[in-house]
C-alpha cells in the first residue's frame, strides 16, 4: 500500500542478481531489469 516500502532498483549491483525484500510478516524475491522489477516470489505469514 505505500510505494515508498518498495525496493529501490537502482540500488547498485548486478542487474541479473535476485534481491529479496521483507516486511512484518510478508517477504518478495525480484529481480530488476532495467529500472522496473520481474517478480519472482511473494510470501504472507498470516
Amino acid at each position: 500500500m505505500d510505494p515508498r516500502s518498495w525496493p529501490d532498483v537502482r540500488d547498485p549491483g548486478s542487474v541479473e542478481e535476485i534481491r529479496e525484500a521483507f516486511g512484518r510478516r510478508c517477504w518478495i524475491q525480484f529481480m530488476p531489469h532495467a529500472g522496473a522489477i520481474e517478480v519472482r516470489d511473494i510470501g504472507w505469514a498470516g
